[in-house]
């Protein structure tokens, strides 16, 4: 049995290309290639809505070493850049240049900063959960100043 959603990118896709300018949402549409819903991970479905799906009842709080002791405890992100890794403690630089350890299993291999979402330990240490290689170069101004947003001001958009 075809869904709706489908039926319609199935039958918008089989149409001829308009020859001028595109000029609404019909022209577009016809545009669009069908979707092969059997090669899709088995997690989505077009009826689906992810946004209510989303778990919102544990939010990961955005943090540096200077913010990390008013969440221990709780569930927290940080980014930080890799110093040293020594089998399931790595050791890196947070965006506010203080020294962070964060505990696990992380990926192999790390990239030169890594973001982390776990458990704080204490004020200076995180036990990852998700570990994100973030590459070779990063603005750490700019998330440090992220950190403080979210911690601050505009408290109430993060959390």
């Amino acid at each position: 049995m075809r869904s709706r959603v489908s039926t319609f990118y199935s039958t918008t896709a089989s149409r001829p290309l308009p020859t001028h300018a595109f000029g609404n949402h019909k022209q577009v549409a016809g545009l669009l290639l069908p979707i092969n819903f059997t090669a899709t991970p088995a997690s989505f479905r077009p009826d689906r809505n992810f946004v209510e799906d989303m778990d919102t009842s544990n939010p990961a709080v955005f943090v540096n070493t200077e913010l990390l002791r008013m969440y221990v405890g709780r569930k927290v992100r940080a980014v930080i850049q890799v110093i040293r890794s020594d089998g399931g403690v790595v050791v890196g630089k947070s965006t506010d240049e203080k020294q962070l350890m964060v505990k696990g299993s992380p990926p192999f291999p790390l990239t030169t900063f890594v973001e982390v979402i776990g458990i704080a330990d204490s004020n200076q240490s995180i036990h990852a959960e998700v570990w994100t290689n973030f590459g070779d170069t990063f603005d750490t101004n700019n998330y440090n100043q992220l950190c403080q947003l979210a911690n601050g001001e505009y408290k109430h958009l993060f959390i």
